[in-house]
């Protein structure tokens, strides 16, 4: 196996297009037949990915001297599977959608994610894992709470917040302790500093979580366009109701994607930059169809415009002065806070 195994840049090339190809056909085929076969059947179309794509992959490492690049692209396509393929068994077993369902299956799948991310060194795990997480959060309050989320937007908000604080404190224990040799090598390396880049991908699922809570206005309108089969789906049921946004949540938005873009441009990474821009963009949706008004006058000029420009024009202009410079001290308070071990 270890000779069969062996790292070869073609070799490699072979296994990961090769992994790529049977999974888009194996998802293929359960969604057009999906329908059509016994639940059996399609729970094996689902879990044989699944255990070969994600399975064959974590547990291969030892037969190529650590994890490559084809490992890695092979876990995370089979890492889509896993949930496929619980929900699927659920189904087979005689189960209903449900938020304790949600909450099992995601839950499965998030510690599936971080295994990979954290002991194998796949990057993009760390982030798929969180999502996982985040999913699951949500089924398990779903149950929690009298008549699912629906009916409880505003604690939804709070319970959002506090898995976003979670995942951030998370990243931060990642950054200063996790082992530098797991991370996966490219052809092309990169310099810096790899246990940030590893954090880095739990600050994005903290800044997901974070930008859903403070936009979650949108969230909801995009579910009831999609129509409701889309929580049913995964156990986030019961009626649906949009819920109330406000001056104060639009602010937070708007303080959050700001500072993930303001992180991922400083640490390198995109991951942060991208949720950041998304919540940007929500912000200008929210404030700019005036959602926050119980009578929303999107044609008026109200206060937010100005607020902006006068904020930016500020921020510009500060930037001239050499007074408003806090020099190296944003830097020497990071370096402090990586070298405090436990």
């Amino acid at each position: 196996m270890k000779e069969l195994l062996a790292p070869d840049d073609t070799r490699d090339a072979l296994r990961k297009l090769g992994g790529l190809l049977f999974g888009i056909g194996a998802l293929m085929l359960f969604l057009r037949k999906g329908e059509d076969y016994g639940a059996f059947i399609v729970f094996l179309v689902l879990a044989i990915p699944a255990a070969l794509l994600y399975g064959g992959s974590v547990l291969s490492d030892r037969f190529t001297g650590g994890m490559r690049p084809w490992q890695a692209v092979h876990s995370v396509l089979g890492l889509v599977f896993v949930p496929l393929a619980l929900l699927q068994f659920v189904e087979w077993v005689g189960g209903s959608a449900s938020g304790w369902n949600t909450f099992w299956v995601f839950s499965v799948t998030a510690a599936l994610g971080f295994y990979a991310g954290i002991v194998k060194g796949v990057r993009f795990q760390l982030l798929a894992g969180a999502v996982a997480a985040i999913v699951a959060w949500s089924g398990l309050w779903d149950e929690l709470l009298s008549n699912g989320l629906g009916a409880h937007y505003g604690a939804y908000r709070g319970l959002l917040g506090l898995f976003s604080i979670a995942l951030l404190a998370a990243a931060l224990h990642l950054w200063r302790s996790a082992n530098d040799e797991r991370v996966i090598e490219t052809a092309l390396s990169e310099g810096g500093d790899r246990r940030l880049w590893k954090a880095s991908e739990l600050l994005t699922g903290a800044g997901i979580a974070a930008v859903l809570g403070c936009g979650l206005t949108v969230a909801v309108l995009i579910v009831q366009v999609a129509g409701t089969g889309g929580i049913a789906a995964v156990g986030l049921g019961g009626g649906i109701n949009v819920p109330e946004t406000s001056v104060a949540w639009d602010t937070l938005l708007l303080l959050v994607s700001l500072g993930l873009v303001g992180l991922g441009t400083m640490i390198g990474t995109r991951g942060p930059v991208w949720v950041g821009a998304i919540g940007l963009l929500l912000f200008l949706f929210i404030v700019g169809a005036d959602l926050d008004d119980a009578t929303p006058e999107p044609n008026d000029l109200g206060i937010w415009p100005l607020v902006l420009i006068a904020l930016g024009l500020l921020g510009i202009g500060l930037s001239a002065v050499k007074e408003a410079s806090l020099g190296d001290r944003p830097r020497r308070f990071l370096a402090e806070l990586k070298s405090r071990r436990r």
